[in-house]
């Protein structure tokens, strides 16, 4: 479904119409033929589908006063939406996308809201990856402070060039509380792509997720492996 926002005349349009989709880049509104993407069944694919369908299972099985109170918690988890105007949730969403956060960083999920929290400012200034010492080091960040996850997600190797990351991104590490070893995310990347080799760009994202499922803002970071 498309969304449109109307002034005197119409000013922007989202979403897509029939075989037309509506959207925006740096360079301005734009609008495309719609494609039918094929049904991927990738590893990260079929885990989110799995994570939403059992949330929509947990949802489902939620007492009447766990639903009543993520449908009174919506209006202190406002969003702005693709036109920066502010948008509630639904009680159910809510509940789908804290919990979502939580459980793809290895965390319990939730039956009733939490209060929002203020999500530490992640220190790291980039990320080493040292082949030879089999190290993978997050500059000015050693350890993980209270109440949060420290979520790590990365690309394989990338050509130079690339830029665009987001949708190459996958999960490599959920680090609780505490001291971050080098050596253990080194471990766990080669788990996820492979073995390392001098001289390749990797992509890295690394984001907060409270214990009440509240996701801090992402930083990006690329690194050449050495």
């Amino acid at each position: 479904m498309a969304k449109i926002k109307f002034g005197m005349m119409m000013t922007d349009a989202r979403g897509k119409l029939g075989g037309q989709v509506f959207s925006k880049n740096r360079a301005g509104a734009y609008v495309r033929t719609k494609v039918t993407p094929v049904n991927g069944r990738t590893v990260a694919q079929m885990f989110n589908r799995n994570i939403l369908g059992s949330l929509s299972a947990g949802w489902n099985g939620l007492t009447q006063s766990q639903i009543n109170a993520w449908n009174e918690a919506v209006s202190d988890w406002q969003k702005t939406d693709v036109f920066g105007d502010l948008k509630k949730p639904t009680g159910k969403n809510l509940y789908t996308s804290l919990n979502k956060n939580l459980l793809q960083s290895a965390q319990s999920p939730i039956t009733v809201p939490a209060e929002k929290m203020e999500i530490p400012i992640i220190t790291a200034t980039g990320v080493v990856v040292d082949e030879t010492a089999s190290t993978l080091t997050l500059t000015g960040l050693a350890s993980v402070p209270a109440d949060v996850v420290l979520q790590i997600r990365a690309t394989e190797a990338i050509p130079t060039g690339v830029a665009y990351i987001k949708n190459r991104l996958r999960v490599i590490s959920n680090v609780a509380t505490g001291a971050i070893t080098p050596a253990t995310l080194f471990t766990a990347y080669e788990a996820k792509f492979g073995a390392v080799t001098v001289g390749q760009k990797i992509g890295f994202e690394l984001k907060y997720i409270g214990d009440n499922g509240q996701a801090g803002v992402p930083i990006t970071f690329f690194a050449v492996a050495v």
